[in-house]
């Protein structure tokens, strides 16, 4: 069976590099098209749209419990590297989801031990 955290992360890697890229896209907008263009706000609202994107796969990285010690190990890696809070701290709710997944593969393991 695979591990489902592999999925996980590469759709959050994936969102990750659609939001960074009408990030871009909407900053060259506003020079092109001031501020409160219409080009700006639209583009502004496609970065505001793929944000979300992003945040919601985040949170399913979060949430997606690891069934391997290959897949744990990369799921530290990601939540603890650029890819994961990006220099910005976990919410609460967010630490609470780690820990949580994180007893949740403690007690997997032993289970399956």
């Amino acid at each position: 069976m695979a591990d489902p955290i592999f999925a996980a992360i590469a759709e959050h890697q994936r969102r990750r590099a659609e939001h960074e890229a009408a990030f871009d896209a909407a900053g060259e907008a506003e020079l092109t098209d001031r501020d409160d263009g219409p080009l700006a706000a639209e583009a502004g609202a496609l970065r505001d749209a793929a944000s979300e994107r992003e945040v919601e796969a985040l949170q399913q990285v979060l949430h997606t419990v690891p069934l391997t010690t290959a897949g744990m190990l990369a799921w530290l890696d990601h939540i603890s590297g650029p890819a994961g809070f990006d220099g910005i701290a976990p919410r609460d709710d967010d630490v609470a989801a780690i820990f949580g997944t994180m007893r949740a593969f403690v007690v997997g393991s032993e289970v399956g031990s």
